[in-house]
């Protein structure tokens, strides 16, 4: 009897070892994440091969106030994805384009190509020039081409509330510092749709000059996608907001769109 109630109270105790441990591990989920997982789950999220967008930039530095219209076509290729950009208005922009080749292999730059219509000229843009505004906003040239996950180091700083929405927050150091304009990047990711809700840019010196925030999130095609951005440059009156206006993923791209040769089209 005394042998048998024994075992039954061994039993007990190893039963309430392993519910503590369950909930212990189920309250910690979300920590078993390493920043790089978060970040990839965050790349996952557009599981699309292709797409378009008509989008409103709007720049507001002091008193001034500029408008840009532009369309934006996409499509991800085996061994990187490539990217469109042409402006429609005003006039001064009109057919100007960008064309960026972002490589899933680390070790090779990237490719990102301008065609100016008022000279009628292909130019490629490089080194310094990628660190360059981009059409006079408050995004850098590299800031809208597409970043691959292991371009950088993740780390996951901790969890913390940002608007209402609970976020990891990712520290990401690039791998060629000298390839980019920021020492690293602070990333909150909302953990509901894995987008990034806020990303903090710190310049060579550690300092923090620039902030992006993410809003307007919906989904289109079952896709979860942010329709409005706002760059900030926190040591300069200056603001820069891009508007989504339309969106559709699956379009059909042909590859010859996001040739360079045709970039005069």
């Amino acid at each position: 009897m005394t042998k048998t109630l024994c075992i039954h109270q061994r039993s007990l105790v190893l039963f309430m070892i392993l519910a503590v441990g369950l909930l212990l591990t189920t309250a910690n989920s979300s920590w078993a994440f390493s920043g790089r997982d978060v970040v990839v789950k965050m790349d996952q999220v557009d599981s699309s091969s292709c797409g378009e967008s008509n989008i409103v930039m709007m720049i507001r530095r002091g008193d001034e106030q500029l408008v840009r219209m532009m369309n934006m076509k996409k499509k991800k290729f085996p061994d990187c994805e490539k990217q469109l950009i042409r402006f429609s208005e005003p006039s001064d922009v009109r057919d100007t384009s960008y064309l960026t080749w972002s490589y899933k292999d680390i070790h090779k730059n990237d490719d990102m190509w301008i065609y100016m219509p008022a000279t009628s000229l292909v130019r490629r843009i490089s080194g310094g020039g990628k660190k360059g505004s981009f059409m006079r906003s408050d995004f850098a040239n590299e800031d809208v081409a597409k970043r691959e996950v292991d371009d950088d180091r993740h780390t996951l700083l901790r969890k913390e509330d940002l608007y209402g929405a609970s976020c990891f927050v990712v520290e990401m150091i690039p791998v060629k510092p000298e390839a980019t304009n920021y020492s690293k990047r602070i990333t909150w990711i909302r953990k509901d749709i894995w987008l990034p809700a806020r990303v903090d840019f710190y310049d060579k010196t550690g300092t923090l000059f620039k902030r992006l925030l993410y809003g307007g999130f919906k989904q289109v095609q079952g896709i979860w996608t942010p329709t409005r951005q706002s760059m900030k440059s926190l040591s300069r009156n200056s603001e820069t907001l891009l508007e989504t206006r339309e969106i559709q993923y699956e379009t059909g791209l042909s590859d010859e769109v996001f040739l360079y040769s045709d970039l005069k089209r």
